[in-house]
């Protein structure tokens, strides 16, 4: 962390439940003395307790944190300043994050922190202070693979050992040897930090489906706890126990999830296709995704993996479409605004242009562009 820092912090999340885990995170950032500098925003859905508004103001009152949650009704009347993504952004689904990444902009946040309600602090680290490397340069070890691609999980040591990718790996590129890495320390300008997880991590479905993980330790690379990966080497990162620049919010839409396509709804891929977009446009003007602390204990909440694999296989074939026209991506643009506004219409210029793609996979393409630029209009709008 930046010695005296002073920016604004908002802890984000969505839930269906009274969020109990976010006590710990309001305590340690008080203990640690970011009381005054963070916030807590919590976007509900029709499922949320009622219950869960008044827990979040009394944690808030407990710890001299400002909290806000921001009920259906609330939602609703924020959202009607942008319709065409009020239309776009769905409920109960786990995009409602979106209105919480909306309302941080609003409140001129400089850092955001995604939190998921199952995701619990491990240890007495400062988790504020190690999230609020984002937006700085820092010397960390830097890796690459003649492959362009390597496997964050690979860093995770599990009881019994398993290997295992990051959820929204692309399935052709899952030959990854980690062995044929190079590691060079240098120094990075953080846009990203990816915290990563100890007992159930964020795996695809079929990794669950084969036997259950249990992750207890992470491994540090070159004597470091947290790592980089070179420009042309990439891994998804998700929306749980993850920090942003503020800078970066036209590129962090959570794409909306749940049409069908081929007899499938596709889900569970929000998060992963956005960490992918903010790949290929990081690449380009030279920013970078951190990987490592704060680490936290997933202690997951109830799933079913044979539908959750039911929502993956439609996005299996998307996945290596999308990452496959994105390797092809150019901008002249420095900004993360303008450079994302020339990624949507790469996209939808590459899926148009696509004669192996078909028509229902085209079309799917070009909804998820609409509502890409749709949220970044509404980002404009919010700053002006």
């Amino acid at each position: 962390m930046p010695a005296n820092d002073t920016r604004k912090v908002a802890l984000v999340n969505t839930t269906i439940n009274v969020p109990v885990c976010l006590e710990a995170y309001l305590e340690n950032a008080a203990r640690h003395g970011h009381a005054r500098r963070v916030s807590l925003i919590v976007a509900g859905d029709h499922k949320t307790p009622a219950d869960a508004g008044k827990f979040l103001k009394d944690i808030g009152t407990k710890f001299g944190v400002e909290t806000k949650y921001l009920d259906v009704p609330a939602q609703k009347e924020m959202l009607r300043r942008w319709p065409a993504l009020d239309l776009v952004v769905r409920y109960n689904c786990i995009q409602r994050r979106n209105v919480g990444y909306l309302q941080a902009a609003l409140d001129g946040a400089d850092v955001i922190v995604a939190i998921d309600d199952d995701n619990f602090i491990s240890s007495d680290d400062d988790y504020v202070g190690l999230h609020s490397v984002v937006g700085t340069e820092v010397e960390a070890p830097v890796v690459s693979h003649a492959s362009g691609w390597w496997n964050v999980c690979s860093r995770l040591q599990c009881d019994p050992p398993r290997h295992f990718y990051h959820r929204g790996y692309p399935k052709s590129k899952q030959d990854f040897k980690p062995s044929e890495a190079s590691v060079e320390k240098k120094k990075v300008r953080v846009a990203v930090n990816a915290g990563l997880w100890l007992k159930n991590p964020d795996v695809d479905a079929t990794a669950n489906i084969e036997e259950p993980i249990n992750v207890v330790a992470m491994r540090e690379i070159a004597g470091e706890k947290a790592c980089a990966l070179a420009a042309g080497t990439w891994c998804p990162f998700n929306s749980q126990n993850t920090a942003f620049d503020a800078k970066l919010l036209p590129a962090m839409y959570l794409v909306v999830m749940l049409d069908w396509l081929r007899g499938y709804r596709i889900g569970r891929l929000d998060d992963i296709w956005m960490s992918y977009f903010v790949r290929a446009i990081g690449d380009r003007i030279g920013e970078h995704v951190l990987y490592g602390p704060p680490v936290v204990t997933q202690d997951r909440n109830p799933h079913n993996f044979t539908r959750d694999l039911s929502e993956e296989l439609g996005g299996y074939i998307v996945t290596e479409k999308i990452v496959e026209y994105l390797r092809s991506f150019k901008s002249g643009e420095k900004s993360w605004s303008g450079a994302y506004r020339d990624l949507i219409y790469h996209l939808q210029d590459a899926a148009q242009a696509d004669k192996a793609l078909d028509v229902p996979e085209r079309e799917y393409v070009r909804l998820m562009c609409l509502g890409m630029a749709a949220w970044r209009d509404a980002i404009e709008d919010i700053r002006g």
